[in-house]
């Protein structure tokens, strides 16, 4: 089993962009001294309260530059919102510049603010991203690109650099809707999947709808890698265990609420009470052993994408020692 640490930075009105940045890269510094595989930077737009992470790549270089061993990705790029000749050479950028360990990590979206606020209408956004991708892929393979797409178009491009991994780096999609389970599965790449935006059934039901879609277009299930991404806290305090992370998920469950969109809508009919029992690994090491053993027999997954500090009021001390714990105390039953 493989483990990365997920971030999606909310910022209340009494923290500062500084500093969740500032935090977020020292824990994914520390991600990399305690052995965890990756780090995955979210993409939102025009919410601060709940994210300021829209430029994820340059969050992803920062790390890079100050990491030595650990992956770094994005859960995900918002690809029907950027030109993807952009998007194919800043990628390949983060790729050359950590040393082959950009993990390229995309997804469709649903918001129709962020989609407004680009300019792009929604109702175009699957195609989008599908052209979007083969655009890049492309680029990345070609030595000189020229496409001819309905929304994207060139000739004779030299898209440089090109990736340091061989053909490219490893693509993830997120599959938050029915019909992306199959599409992903077609395409044959590894998938991102939150049971907390899509349900636990709904994750069950995609999933396998993913994996017969993988075997109908004769991809390797072997070479495939699912990643599910759980919320965790760790401590040896057994009596805060399920207490101390309560105000900040609380706090995501209440922006939700306030910016209710049809991707989300599930989530905001949960209770804390509920994360707690169908989706977390919340508790004492023991526990979350056990938590993190039985939703990997729900799930099949050969990863894990661990979000610390969903809600992000968690003190950034509380967070390292959380990180902490499971790497000395809950990976290693994993190895």
């Amino acid at each position: 089993m493989e483990f990365g640490v997920f971030y999606q930075l909310p910022c209340s009105e009494d923290q500062s962009p500084s500093q969740r940045y500032s935090d977020t890269i020292a824990q994914s510094q520390l991600a990399d001294e305690l052995g965890f595989d990756s780090v995955w930077l979210a993409e939102l737009h025009f919410n601060p309260e709940f994210s300021i992470m829209p430029a994820p790549l340059l969050v992803a270089s920062a790390i890079a530059q100050t990491t030595k061993r650990i992956n770094v990705g994005t859960a995900v790029n918002l690809m029907p919102l950027h030109n993807p000749v952009r998007l194919a050479e800043e990628a390949a950028t983060l790729d050359v510049i950590s040393g082959g360990r950009a993990i390229f990590g995309i997804g469709r979206g649903s918001n129709p603010r962020q989609f407004a606020g680009y300019g792009v209408d929604i109702a175009e956004g699957r195609e989008r991203f599908l052209e979007a991708l083969d655009f890049v892929l492309k680029a990345w393979t070609c030595d000189e690109l020229s496409y001819e797409g309905e929304y994207f178009q060139a000739q004779n491009l030299r898209i440089m650099p090109k990736p340091l991994q061989d053909p490219h780096p490893p693509v993830y999609i997120a599959s938050n809707s029915a019909d992306t389970f199959g599409i992903v599965g077609s395409l044959g790449h590894n998938i991102l999947v939150a049971p907390l935006v899509v349900s636990v059934q709904g994750a069950l039901d995609g999933l396998a709808v993913y994996r017969e879609a993988l075997a109908e277009h004769g991809h390797d299930p072997a070479s495939i890698k699912v990643n599910v991404n759980v919320p965790v806290y760790v401590t040896k305090d057994k009596s805060k265990a399920k207490g101390m992370p309560q105000a900040s998920f609380d706090n995501y469950l209440g922006l939700i609420r306030a910016n209710r969109t049809r991707s989300l809508r599930g989530i905001s009919e949960l209770t804390y009470d509920r994360v707690y029992d169908d989706f977390a690994a919340i508790g004492d090491p023991d526990q979350v052993v056990e938590k993190l053993r039985s939703l990997g027999e729900r799930y099949q997954n050969q990863e894990f994408m661990c979000w610390f500090n969903a809600g992000g009021m968690l003190p950034h001390e509380e967070v390292e020692k959380s990180m902490r714990l499971f790497s000395e105390e809950v990976m290693p039953h994993f190895s």
